[in-house]
């Protein structure tokens, strides 16, 4: 099999087609119609994974302000729609993808992202956010409860970021976390 080749694509750059097929990509990895949400993405960067052209994974970034208690507002880097087609899951991909896309970040003061497997991101350096979460909202911050973080610390995140402290992130439409 060829190797993985990975690109990295501004939304507002990404083809038709190859909106077409991460929809369909990320549909087969989640078993369900990824549509509604990545369709609420605001300008996405796009890593993308291919072997012989077909797109095989994928994940992409958004822009969002994270603020732990104490720390003021973090300018974060939220990973979505990490995803590898099923067929092709297990082969390191998915890790090839985030790894090219953690290079990319020294721009921001944190990665952070909402895991489906906390043990496959923790492999990569990710830590589980411990303290209580919620969401900014106009009308103020909504608590947060059952979701799960994960965070990256990349060169900019302070060194006094505590794990364990409360997290609030920007209100959005579609999913918070």
């Amino acid at each position: 099999m060829s190797e993985l080749s990975i690109s990295v694509v501004p939304g507002l750059q990404l083809l038709e087609a190859d909106k077409a097929e991460i929809l369909a990509l990320c549909s087969l990895a989640y078993e369900e119609d990824a549509a509604p949400w990545l369709t609420t993405l605001v300008d996405p960067v796009h890593v993308i994974g291919r072997i012989e052209g077909r797109i095989i994974s994928h994940a992409a970034w958004v822009e969002r302000r994270l603020e732990p208690a104490n720390l003021g507002v973090l300018r974060a880097a939220y990973i979505e729609a990490v995803a590898t087609l099923p067929k092709a899951q297990g082969r390191g991909h998915s890790a090839k993808i985030l790894i090219a896309l953690s290079q990319l970040l020294g721009e921001f003061d944190i990665a952070a992202l909402s895991p489906s497997d906390a043990t496959f991101y923790a492999r990569l350096g990710w830590e589980l956010w411990k303290g209580e979460l919620s969401v900014q909202l106009s009308s103020g911050p909504v608590a947060s409860p059952g979701e799960a973080v994960m965070i990256l610390r990349l060169p900019k995140t302070p060194m006094a970021l505590d794990i364990t402290a409360p997290l609030a992130i920007d209100g959005r439409d579609g999913e918070s976390w």
